[in-house]
């Protein structure tokens, strides 16, 4: 008996990055957290800030890729090139 894999890819890959999008999140109010309750130096609340910000564009990269990648399979398969 042969299993398809090909149909469980594309929502494995969905889960994935919304998996790795909440863990950016996470990371990102963690960093946010520590500034407001002034943990370090003003420089170091400097960088904690701009990683947060970073992390936060990681998150919505890893969404939007995983997403449009699910959205490709819906397509149909009579446009693709040759």
């Amino acid at each position: 008996m042969q299993i398809d894999v090909r149909d469980r890819s594309p929502w494995l890959i969905l889960a994935c990055s919304f998996a790795g999008a909440a863990v950016f999140a996470f990371f990102a109010v963690a960093l946010i957290v520590q500034t407001l309750f002034g943990h370090g130096s003003p420089g170091g609340n400097i960088l904690r800030v701009a990683m947060a910000v970073f992390f936060l564009f990681m998150g919505f990269f890893l969404v939007a890729v995983g997403t449009l990648y699910r959205m490709s399979f819906d397509e149909d398969r009579g446009n693709e090139f040759r």
